[in-house]
């Protein structure tokens, strides 16, 4: 780590993403000169431009000449004009999860991994915690209002991280607790094989000192465990009503509700989960459960964007991308809204998942009234024989949306809940119906 002591100013390229902007504001705060380049213009790009830090919005080798350090994604090519300079020059070149790693060694961590629900139990941790008068460094992979920057917050000795898990490296951070939600296979085609993706994970919970599991998948079994027919920590009972949801819980210290002020069976698993790790833990179960009552989900989480009264028209913005965080998405919806239409607009994202899951995919869709899907969001990938077409063509009344500009064209009736669903830049086009509905 001698290295690390003399790295002065960093340089991070893609620096609008959403971990990538985390890190460069903790180097910030900590007194780096930081600076990043990103071409797309977005939300984090100019939040960190008003903070001080100095953004490019071209890659260009100039924007690398006095960095001691250039942090990179695996998206970024080495055919990048700062690549190709960082490399001529010497400067030394590192990987986000490499650098991410790096920062977090002088604090007790409380990592959140796992297939699904990882931004949502992070934002849900960093929550409680905070409520509990703990004064944590937060890195989440979305944005939440009790964040002061968003996505990150400055604490003191402990830092609470969402780790993605879809690259081979997560296995290799050390946090003191740890939360695992569930695993899937949803990113094996980034490992050698099925066991090299297991194996990963067997690692990090080898590495991590206490740890908490989904004890319904009996995958791996942490030192305390959650479910809904087994664990350490059951949900018995939940009953929705409207937004917020009562969850009655079995527990070591015997039967106990929990009233959630956000909807969903997977939220009230989520808030399992950190109830688990927190009480078991040596904090007040009770105090836990109190914790909860200001909670709002992340962005991109069931975010009703607009709202309207006298027509009953609502649109909602999710960030599911999986089969699975799909069904349980338009399922939730139909709980919220019973006497509406719910009609989904969704946006699958990476081929390798659309073409691995189409069937999962088709069964969730049609949890929905009407049904409208786009071509693909390839995040980097190449096709590879998948689109969405086919699918559209083996649900009935389905609806294939070409070009995301044709969404607009939608004709947008009473009584209905919209959903605009993807992890890509769907979220653009409703931002812009949401516009054009709040102005008619």
């Amino acid at each position: 780590m001698e290295n690390a002591k003399k790295i002065e100013k960093i340089h991070f390229v893609g620096v609008g993403g959403i971990g990538m902007s985390a890190q460069a504001m903790h180097e910030h705060f900590n007194g780096k000169v930081v600076s990043g380049s990103d071409p797309y213009s977005s939300e984090r790009t100019l939040y960190l431009k008003n903070i001080g830090i100095t953004i490019y919005d071209r890659h260009e080798e100039k924007n690398v000449e006095d960095a001691d350090e250039v942090v990179i994604t695996p998206a970024i090519s080495k055919e990048n004009p700062e690549y190709v300079a960082a490399v001529r020059k010497n400067i030394n070149i590192t990987m986000r999860i490499d650098h991410f790693r790096r920062i977090l060694e002088p604090y007790k961590g409380f990592a959140v991994t796992g297939t699904d629900g990882k931004s949502t139990t992070t934002s849900m941790l960093a929550n409680s915690l905070i409520n509990l008068n703990v004064n944590p460094y937060v890195f989440l992979g979305a944005l939440h209002n009790k964040l002061e920057h968003g996505n990150y917050r400055t604490g003191s000795d402990i830092a609470v991280y969402e780790l993605d898990e879809s690259q081979p490296g997560f296995e290799l951070f050390q946090p003191e607790y740890l939360i695992i939600t569930n695993i899937r296979e949803d990113h094996v085609e980034n490992y050698r094989d099925l066991e090299h993706y297991y194996s990963s994970f067997d690692t990090l919970i080898k590495n991590s000192k206490f740890i908490v599991t989904f004890s319904d998948e009996k995958k791996f079994k942490g030192h305390a465990t959650f479910g809904i027919y087994s664990g350490d920590f059951k949900m018995v009972e939940r009953k929705q009503e409207g937004f917020k949801q009562i969850v009655t819980l079995i527990t070591p210290w015997g039967e106990k509700k929990l009233y959630l002020p956000v909807p969903g069976y997977h939220n009230a698993l989520n808030a399992l989960a950190v109830v688990t790790l927190l009480s078991s833990i040596g904090y007040n179960i009770n105090e836990v459960l109190d914790s909860f009552s200001d909670f709002k989900l992340p962005g991109r989480r069931f975010n009703v964007s607009y709202d309207n009264t006298k027509s009953n028209i609502t649109v909602v913005d999710d960030y599911a991308h999986t089969a699975e965080e799909l069904e349980v998405l338009l399922k939730t919806a139909k709980e919220v809204y019973p006497d509406r239409k719910v009609v989904v607009i969704f946006q699958p994202h990476r081929y390798t998942r659309l073409k691995r899951e189409a069937e999962k995919f088709k069964d969730a869709l049609r949890i929905a009234d009407e049904i409208y899907v786009t071509e693909v969001y390839g995040a980097f990938e190449s096709k590879n024989g998948a689109s969405a077409r086919k699918i559209v063509e083996e649900i009935p009344g389905a609806i294939f949306v070409e070009q995301l500009e044709e969404i607009k064209k939608i004709k947008f009736e009473n009584n209905r809940v919209y959903m605009f669903v993807g992890a890509g830049d769907i979220y653009n086009v409703s931002q812009e119906i949401t516009k054009l509905l709040s102005n008619t």
